[in-house]
């Protein structure tokens, strides 16, 4: 059954960029999007004794992730609310990772590390800041900023912890974030929607496969 459901998320996944991107089908997108998150959601169920606080913790984020997808399909007036969701996911993947992981983790590296992440999300926040301010003024500004900070926290707090797998799934959870943002504030181009919901699903997938 575990197996059977990663193939059947593969293939949503597939079925997605298809008919959803492809063609763009806003029915297949509907259905899909949070479709494919929920039979992630129930990997990590299925493959977890759910007697950790890790595992809660995983699979809190990933319930998160699919109630902020479904916002983003909505009106652009639930970007702020789908914002709001996944930063609820970061917090909830950092308090997975310090949870059960905390005490493995060097100041040195701590801070190290920290700080070149600190400086890569003000740059790139910088690039985006007059094209969000245009769109969503001030409060939109303040949100996206606060939101490249928590996500920014998420992947240091994988790295700290040394786990392969959870930090690639972080890395391409940032990945995702920055060329949908990029491509919503800055410049749309075409093919980032792929890009976006390629690593955003594998990443999910990953996460999920953490607890297995």
């Amino acid at each position: 059954m575990y197996h059977l459901l990663v193939v059947i998320i593969i293939i949503c996944m597939f079925l997605y960029h298809l008919f959803a991107i492809y063609f763009k089908s806003k029915v297949a997108k509907y259905i899909l999007k949070p479709g494919t998150m929920v039979f992630i959601v129930v990997l990590a169920i299925y493959g977890s004794s759910l007697d950790t606080a890790f595992s809660m913790w995983v699979i809190a984020a990933l319930t998160s992730s699919l109630i902020g997808d479904v916002f983003l399909m909505l009106k652009e007036r639930w970007f702020v609310h789908g914002l709001i969701s996944f930063l609820g996911a970061h917090l909830f993947y950092i308090a997975a990772f310090w949870g059960s992981f905390g005490q493995d983790i060097t100041v040195q590296t701590s801070v190290i590390t920290g700080v070149l992440l600190f400086f890569l999300a003000c740059c790139f926040f910088l690039l985006l800041f007059p094209s969000v301010k245009k769109q969503g003024g001030t409060k939109l500004a303040v949100s996206v900023a606060f939101y490249i900070i928590i996500i920014s926290v998420m992947v240091w707090s994988a790295i700290l912890v040394g786990v392969g797998i959870l930090i690639f799934a972080s890395f391409l959870f940032y990945i995702s974030d920055a060329v949908l943002a990029w491509n919503k504030f800055k410049y749309t181009f075409e093919g980032a929607e792929y890009m976006i919901m390629s690593t955003y699903f594998t990443a999910q997938i990953l996460f999920a496969l953490s607890i297995g």
